[in-house]
């Protein structure tokens, strides 16, 4: 994940409601098992776990931005 640092991706994320969801995100960090990122959907910083998220690659455009 760390490759990622600077980059904007696109999740597929369980949270922990066990609900899924497609996020867009541009990743600040990665350590202790998080992932801290730009969210564009939600406009804001969040916190993913690592081991909840199922798939990850480059944004091919970002949506809400």
């Amino acid at each position: 994940m760390e490759k990622f640092i600077g980059k904007v991706v696109q999740l597929i994320y369980i949270d922990r409601k066990r609900e899924v969801s497609i996020r867009n995100v541009r990743v600040i960090s990665v350590k202790g098992g998080q992932l801290k990122a730009y969210c564009y959907q939600a406009l804001a910083i969040r916190i993913f776990n690592l081991d909840r998220i199922v798939d990850v690659e480059i944004a091919r455009r970002i949506e809400g931005a």
